[in-house]
């Protein structure tokens, strides 16, 4: 493997068990998901191609993202950067064919068709995901999906964790970039100019765009989609929630790998970098983006605050980030998250 198959290959071990729940015609679990015997979560077809989608649109914003906050968007044409980025991605399509085939997912050369459909995200992808929501729920009914419409969503999958994988490798050699070039505090600066901006701009893009686009509108289907979707890439654990004094209730979220900084410690290594020296590039990011995803999702009746303790990305440790919430009369929170993520009410 190029790339370290617990914190990047996650994807692998959900479509292998989707082809089993369909060799035991258990095709609700493969369509919706279960709960896993070990504490981990399959989330199922529709959460998987929906959160992947997602995390697309995420990988191209932190790329943005962090080209503007050094003010260096000339390099998406800058040869060395291109260059290796081609390099660093066809390494991980190399480790999906090896992965493909080891889990008999789909044949090895279905990778190369992908490849040559092109990986980009495809301008009508939201009427297909639509398509094929209608068309599964009528399967379920039916007791028999069409091969055809199983393929799909494999297809579906396949192409967006490799693109996604993409940006998130160009974002990376972007980070690199930037520290030889100029020094570990521009990407400190890089990241701190835009950190508030991305928090928002995420936000929009997820909640007011991506994720109603694919078929995820009402709040209960969107925290369906935030509590299980991250099992597609993510092993993740609830830490022990303790109360401190004045009804301060913290809840610790354990993640035990990281996509991010997997790709991230192969793109410094192979830029010859320590392994942690790109880490603020993803890990403030993170901190943020689950700071808005909390002012959006908690009632208003608590504060919330949210804050990384440690990651992987920065301390080559398991992330842990904590919500902390406390009893508050807190509608002026929701209706400032109303206008900056779905706007103004009128």
């Amino acid at each position: 493997m190029n790339y370290d198959e617990f914190h990047n290959h996650k994807w692998a071990r959900n479509l292998k068990h989707a082809r089993k729940l369909l060799s035991e015609n258990n095709l609700p679990a493969f369509y919706h998901g279960e709960d896993l015997p070990d504490g981990d979560v399959y989330p199922g077809m529709r959460l998987m191609a929906a959160y992947w989608i997602s995390v697309e649109h995420e990988m191209k914003l932190r790329k943005a993202s962090l080209l503007t906050g050094v003010d260096r968007r000339q390099w998406d044409s800058d040869a060395h950067i291109l260059n290796q980025v081609e390099i660093f991605f066809n390494r991980y399509v190399d480790d999906m064919r090896e992965l493909v085939a080891r889990n008999q997912i789909v044949p090895a050369e279905r990778i190369d068709a992908l490849a040559a459909a092109g990986w980009e995200t495809p301008a009508d992808w939201a009427e297909k995901m639509h398509t094929w929501q209608e068309q599964s729920l009528a399967a379920l009914e039916g007791g028999s999906f069409p091969v055809a419409l199983i393929e799909n969503w494999f297809n579906a999958c396949l192409r967006a964790v490799a693109n996604y994988n993409r940006y998130l490798i160009w974002g990376g050699v972007n980070a690199a970039a930037l520290v030889r070039r100029e020094g570990p505090g521009a990407l400190v600066k890089a990241v701190d100019e835009t950190a508030e901006s991305f928090m928002w701009d995420v936000s929009k893009e997820f909640f007011a765009t991506v994720l109603p686009a694919a078929g995820f509108e009402d709040i209960g289907d969107l925290m369906e989609l935030g509590m299980r979707g991250m099992y597609a890439d993510q092993w993740f654990l609830r830490g022990e929630e303790r109360e401190e004094a004045g009804e301060k209730i913290i809840r610790p979220s354990i993640l035990k790998n990281c996509e991010l900084a997997g790709i991230y410690y192969r793109v410094a290594e192979w830029n010859d970098l320590p392994k942690a020296a790109l880490g603020y590039g993803i890990c403030r990011y993170c901190e943020v983006h689950g700071l808005a995803t909390m002012m959006i999702t908690m009632p208003p009746m608590v504060s919330p605050a949210y804050q990384r303790i440690q990651s992987l990305g920065m301390d080559e440790k398991e992330c842990i980030f904590e919500l902390t919430t406390v009893p508050a009369d807190d509608m002026e929170r929701i209706l400032m998250v109303q206008e900056k993520v779905f706007g103004a009410v009128e």
